[in-house]
C-alpha cells in the first residue's frame, strides 16, 4: 500500500511523484511508455515553476539545459511591432522570468528523479480498472497486478482513460483553430535572421508564431486556413514552403511536425472523492501564454502540500476539497487570457475583430491570475498571489517536507494554531513591506495578511477552523 498512485509517467506526473517523495508521501508512477516520449511539445517554463524546481533540487539541471527567453512582441501585417516589451534577466522568483527547454531531456530527468527519490515505477504498464473504495483506491493493471492506495491522480494526458473512467467532463471554453507546428534544429554554425525571444506575426493571409528555443533548436506554429489541405502542407515540400525566407535544408533539419487542434477546455471539477485531475486530463489550451505544461505543474504543487498534510496529521481530508475550488478558477482564467492572446493575433492581422484589449498581449498590463477561494483569507491584495522569492522563504516552505512560513517585521511568537501544524517564523521586514506577518504556503501562494498581532491570530484561527490546519 502507498499513498498515492499517479498515472501519467509525463512532465506533470513525474514532477508530482517527484515532489511527494520529497514531502515524504510513498507513491507509485504508472505509465504504458517504457521510454519517455522523444519528441518536443512543450517548450517553455515560468518563474514559478522554476523556483518550485529549485526549492526541490533541480535548479542545477536548469542552468545547465534551459535559455532565458528574452523578448515577446506582436507583429502586424507589415512585422512593425504592435506590442511587445524585452524581458528581464530576473524576475519575482530570483530567476528568468521564462526559460526554454528541450522536452524530452525534462522529461527523461524527471523520470531519473522520480525513481531516484524514491518512487516506485512501473513503466511499460495501463490502468485496466481503478475503484475508489472511500478508504482507498484500488488500480488494477494490463497484466492483473493491482496497487492499493489512498489516493490517486491521473496525469495521463488530454485522452484521459481517469477522467472517463470517472465521469468527469471538460467544459469547452470556445477556441478551437487548426495549427500546424513545426520544430527545427538549426545546424551548427548556420547565419539565420531569425528574431529574439517569441513573435506573434499577426498576418492577414496566414498568421503564424515563432519560439526561439534552447540551444539551436527553433519553432513555429502556422494557422491553417479554412481552405487548406492540413496533410498537403505537413509534407517535406509542404513544410519547406511554409519555412521559406527563415530556415532552408540548407541552415537546419527538421525535427518534428505535428497538425493540432488548439482549444481550450477545463474540467469544472478536478476531484472526485479520491480520485484527482491534474494537467491536460483536466484542462487544455492554446499555447499563445505557452502555460499548459506550467498549468499542470501547478496542479501538482497544490495538491502535493495538501496531501502531505493530511498524511502527517496536520490537516483534515477537508483540506483537499480546496483543489479543485483553487485551481479550476485560476487555470480557467490563465487559459482566457491564452485564448484572448490567440484571437489578438486574428484581430492585429485584419482578419476579424473579437474586441479584445491590445494589454492581452505580450508585455501587456492584464493582471496575472490568482488564488480567489480556498486557502487564503482576507482582502488584502497581496492574498491569492505568489510571494516573491526570499532564501529564507524558500527554506522555511520546505521544513518538515512542506511547512507555512510566517514572515514577519521581527521575531514573535506564533498563535497556537500555528504552532501545532509546525509553521515556520522567517523574519524579513523588506519582504512584508507594512504589515506585520504574512503567512505563506508551502506552494508559495500568500494564504493572509495580518496587520498586527491581533489579526494574525484572527487568520490563524480561521484558517485553522476551516482546515483543521
Amino acid at each position: 500500500m502507498v499513498d498515492v498512485t499517479i498515472l501519467g509517467g509525463g512532465p506533470v506526473g513525474c514532477f508530482l511523484a517527484v515532489i511527494l517523495s520529497d514531502m515524504g508521501v510513498p507513491n507509485v508512477v504508472i505509465d504504458r511508455d517504457v521510454v519517455p516520449y522523444q519528441l518536443p511539445r512543450a517548450i517553455v517554463m515560468d518563474d514559478e515553476i522554476q523556483r518550485a524546481f529549485h526549492d526541490h533540487g533541480l535548479g542545477e539541471w536548469l542552468q545547465q539545459n534551459t535559455e532565458p527567453l528574452q523578448r515577446g512582441d506582436f507583429v502586424g501585417p507589415t512585422n512593425e511591432v504592435v506590442i511587445g516589451a524585452d524581458i528581464p534577466p530576473l524576475g519575482l522568483q530570483g530567476v528568468p522570468p521564462v526559460i526554454t527547454h528541450y522536452q524530452p531531456d525534462l522529461d527523461t530527468m524527471l523520470r531519473t528523479e522520480a525513481e531516484r527519490r524514491g518512487s516506485q515505477v512501473m513503466w511499460g504498464r495501463t490502468a485496466v480498472n481503478m475503484v475508489d473504495n472511500g478508504s482507498s483506491v484500488t488500480t488494477t493493471l494490463d497484466n492483473g497486478d493491482s496497487v492499493q492506495s489512498r489516493w490517486y491522480v491521473g496525469c495521463d494526458g488530454a485522452s484521459s482513460w481517469t477522467r472517463k473512467h470517472i465521469g468527469l467532463t471538460l467544459e469547452d471554453l470556445r477556441f478551437d483553430q487548426e495549427w500546424l507546428v513545426v520544430d527545427a534544429e538549426l545546424h551548427e554554425g548556420a547565419v539565420v535572421d531569425l528574431p529574439r525571444g517569441v513573435r506573434q506575426y499577426c498576418h492577414k493571409e496566414r498568421p503564424f508564431t515563432f519560439v526561439q528555443g534552447v540551444r539551436r533548436f527553433r519553432r513555429w506554429e502556422f494557422q491553417i486556413q479554412e481552405h487548406e489541405d492540413s496533410q498537403q502542407l505537413n509534407t517535406e515540400e509542404g513544410l519547406w514552403g511554409l519555412l521559406r525566407g527563415m530556415i532552408s535544408p540548407n541552415t537546419a533539419r527538421l525535427v518534428r511536425s505535428a497538425v493540432y487542434r488548439f482549444h481550450a477546455v477545463v474540467a469544472p471539477n478536478m476531484q472526485k472523492g479520491n480520485v484527482f485531475l491534474a494537467g491536460d486530463s483536466a484542462h487544455q489550451t492554446p499555447p499563445f501564454a505557452g502555460q499548459g505544461l506550467n498549468s499542470g505543474m501547478r496542479d501538482a504543487l497544490n495538491l502535493a502540500w495538501k496531501l502531505s498534510f493530511v498524511k502527517r496529521g496536520i490537516a483534515s481530508s477537508n483540506i483537499l476539497d480546496t483543489y479543485s475550488t483553487e485551481r479550476e478558477p485560476h487555470v480557467r482564467s490563465t487559459i482566457a487570457h491564452a485564448v484572448d492572446m490567440g484571437r489578438l493575433i486574428d484581430q492585429l492581422g485584419g482578419r476579424v475583430s473579437h474586441g479584445v484589449d491590445i494589454e492581452s498581449g505580450y508585455g501587456g498590463t492584464r493582471p496575472s491570475p490568482h488564488i480567489e477561494a480556498g486557502i487564503v483569507v482576507g482582502d488584502d491584495p497581496r492574498v491569492g498571489h505568489q510571494f516573491w522569492y526570499h532564501p529564507q522563504v524558500s527554506a522555511a516552505v520546505r521544513m518538515n517536507g512542506a511547512s507555512l512560513a510566517v514572515v514577519t517585521q521581527e521575531n514573535i511568537e506564533i498563535p497556537n494554531a500555528l504552532q501545532r501544524i509546525g509553521a515556520q517564523v522567517v523574519v524579513a521586514p523588506e519582504s512584508v513591506q507594512d504589515a506585520y506577518a504574512v503567512i505563506v504556503r508551502p506552494d508559495r501562494y500568500v494564504a493572509a495578511v495580518a496587520n498586527d498581532a491581533h489579526d494574525l491570530n484572527s487568520v490563524a484561527t480561521q484558517l485553522f477552523t476551516a482546515y483543521a490546519l
